[in-house]
């Protein structure tokens, strides 16, 4: 578990993080942040797989691709839940992918900051 608070910043929303790692493969399992009055904020916790299934597989290079599939986010002050999906594409915009050098400068760079910031 590393523990992390905000320094220098007293109006910082969040006055601390806990995560929890796999201490076997770095993978996150799980976090919580904390309020300004360090009462627990949200939580997160994801799920992980290979990206094949039905005879289709998502290759990145020779092998399966292997990554964060969903992260289930709980709001533990209004118990609202919400739940992200990594997906293929988001309406034809932004596709996905892994170990592409074309991401940084897709998405990365200040000019293509500015560039998304505007759409």
């Amino acid at each position: 578990m590393v523990e992390a608070e905000p320094l220098k910043f007293p109006r910082a929303p969040i006055g601390k993080k806990r995560v929890w790692f796999d201490a076997r493969n770095q993978v996150v399992v799980g976090m919580v942040t904390y309020d300004r009055n360090l009462k627990p904020y949200r939580s997160f916790d994801g799920a992980y797989s290979l990206y094949e299934g039905g005879g289709k597989k998502v290759m990145d290079g020779k092998h399966p691709y292997w990554s964060w599939a969903h992260v289930t986010s709980s709001d533990i002050q209004t118990n609202s839940v919400t739940r992200i999906e990594q997906v293929r594409a988001v309406e034809g915009h932004h596709e996905s992918g892994a170990n592409d050098p074309k991401m940084y400068d897709r998405y990365l760079t200040q000019a293509a900051l500015q560039r998304l910031g505007a759409v």
